[in-house]
């Protein structure tokens, strides 16, 4: 039997163990829907209209990002073309409905290898994504992603020139990301489109060829530069190795964080296991009742009284 502190620590460590490329990619999805939103003018907005935003932070250079409101009614009826990459057919249904919808576009640019890493696989193509929300709020931050789907024709996702690569070994393939951290392949349609139901991140990959494994270098026996670093490699390596020692010691406070937790509840467990054991050996120590035969059965009984009782009869006038 699997104790609960044991079964906790194992839920703890999955717990952060899971991928930070996935949470990473949420927030990002969190912030592009923010500056999207702050590219519509709050004051009459165009339906139909693409807003390009422009204010993204320098950490984000590269990156293209823009938001398209319809109407849902609109959306399902007559779909919407040439939407950057995205060929949007009729028959788009949004749950829950909503009377209109932000199309928020992604193109990730150099950043999508950062925040998709896909190992054994080259990209060929940026990440693109398309993401539906609630346009009744355009100040809302964080908001929730609406659930479309595609009931009729797939949405196409025209991809333009592709990246070659000499480390291809097999056919190109597309990717898809879905909101919750899933990954699936499909195959490449006419040399660069890939097709999709539902909303998401899409790209194109291929499998990248095993490269033969490299010769054993000399580890010093301080992994830490001496001095300055007056050469750009003695400065890359201080850089290299600080963040190193930093991520290494969030990491270990982390992991330190999770098992004071798990202690604590560990020793809550004991504690609680103990004060049932002594209430259990409490009521065992008690005074037990007599157990006389019915039938059958055995049940038991009280105790015979003290005072005998004495009939009405018998009493002496």
């Amino acid at each position: 039997m699997i104790h609960f502190p044991f079964f906790f620590l194992i839920f703890t460590i999955f717990f952060f163990t899971i991928s930070h490329s996935q949470f990473s990619s949420t927030f990002l999805d969190s912030l592009l829907q923010d500056y999207a939103f702050q590219s519509i003018p709050h004051h009459r907005p165009l339906t139909g209209l693409i807003y390009n935003t422009t204010n993204l932070p320098s950490n984000l250079t590269g990156t293209t990002v823009a938001a398209l409101r319809l109407r849902t009614g609109s959306l399902r009826k007559r779909g919407f073309h040439n939407y950057n990459e995205f060929d949007i057919p009729s028959g788009i249904v949004v749950n829950p409905y909503v009377k209109r919808v932000i199309l928020v576009y992604h193109n990730l640019g150099k950043l999508s290898e950062v925040y998709y890493p896909l190992p054994g696989f080259v990209y060929l193509s940026p990440v693109v994504g398309l993401l539906a929300y609630n346009a009744v709020n355009l100040s809302g931050k964080e908001l929730p992603e609406l659930d479309l789907r595609a009931s009729e024709k797939p949405i196409f996702i025209r991809f333009g020139k592709l990246k070659s690569s000499p480390e291809m070994s097999s056919s190109e393939m597309c990717v898809f990301f879905d909101l919750y951290g899933g990954v699936a392949f499909d195959h490449v349609v006419n040399g660069s489109v890939c097709t999709t139901v539902t909303q998401g991140h899409f790209g194109i990959v291929v499998k990248s060829s095993p490269e033969p494994a490299p010769a054993p270098e000399h580890v010093p026996e301080y992994p830490f530069a001496s001095g300055g670093g007056g050469g750009r490699g003695g400065g890359g390596g201080g850089r290299r190795n600080k963040g190193w020692w930093v991520g290494g010691s969030v990491a270990g406070g982390v992991l330190l964080a999770a098992l004071v937790v798990v202690l604590v509840l560990w020793v809550r467990w004991c504690r609680g296991t103990k004060r049932m054991e002594k209430m259990r050996d409490e009521a065992d120590r008690g005074v037990p009742l007599a157990v006389a035969a019915v039938g059958r059965a055995e049940v038991p009984v009280a105790m015979g009284t003290r005072t005998k009782p004495i009939l009405e009869n018998e009493y002496v006038t």
